[in-house]
């Protein structure tokens, strides 16, 4: 029951960083949380939802990926980020129960999923996010310990892909990426950092090939 509730939170607060990812650069007057506020609408006809049509992956299935209203194609991203945090919920839960540290980690990867989201939509990923992230993973290095060259594994991260973008002139990845690899690293230390970089990449070029394809269709 403890899973399965994990597992709706999750959803729910995936469904709220869509949400976040989306609106990030909308202009906001006073706290900066007024930007996220007001119901979410139709990007097409601009048609506010019901709460029928935000239930977290089941909307989705229920409107058959289409707007009640207008009929236009329901991007798979709204699903793809409710389950994939969703996920994210269930693990952290699995592995490290309710700590400060599992509520640290599970911020971490709110923020790098928002940060996802950003980037592909719009090809940069935003400073501000990028050094809150940093903020926290070095708190979340802090609680956990590790070796001198667990706290190393982010400056090499971030010396590894600022020399990628310097040497390229930015056509390879953005200044951005490498600010976010000084995240990860200080995330995972040496071992899973080294080895969740190889696996970074298998991962980024089947995404990259999932994209093109349900780009292609006109699904996102």
């Amino acid at each position: 029951m403890n899973y399965l509730f994990s597992f709706i939170l999750g959803t729910i607060v995936g469904s709220f960083l869509n949400v976040v990812a989306l609106r990030w650069d909308l202009p906001y007057q006073g706290s900066i949380l007024s930007r996220f506020r007001g119901r979410s609408q139709c990007p097409h006809c601009g048609k506010k939802l019901s709460w029928t049509e935000l239930v977290p992956i089941l909307s989705f299935f229920i409107l058959k990926a289409k707007c009640r209203e207008c009929q236009a194609s329901i991007s798979y991203q709204y699903p793809l980020v409710e389950l994939w945090t969703g996920l994210v919920f269930v693990f952290n839960y699995l592995l490290f129960g309710i700590t400060l540290y599992s509520l640290l980690i599970t911020l971490v990867f709110c923020i790098y999923i928002v940060i996802t989201i950003y980037d592909f939509k719009y090809k940069i990923i935003p400073d501000s996010l990028v050094y809150f992230t940093i903020l926290l993973t070095f708190m979340v290095r802090f609680i956990s310990g590790g070796d001198l060259l667990d706290w190393l594994t982010g400056p090499i991260f971030f010396i590894f892909f600022g020399s990628i973008w310097f040497l390229s002139g930015g056509r390879a990845m953005g200044f951005g990426d490498a600010k976010l690899g000084l995240s990860v690293g200080l995330l995972l230390g040496a071992l899973q950092g080294f080895s969740a970089m190889v696996l970074a990449f298998w991962i980024g070029a089947f995404i990259s090939l999932l994209y093109i394809f349900l780009n292609n269709k006109g699904f996102i």
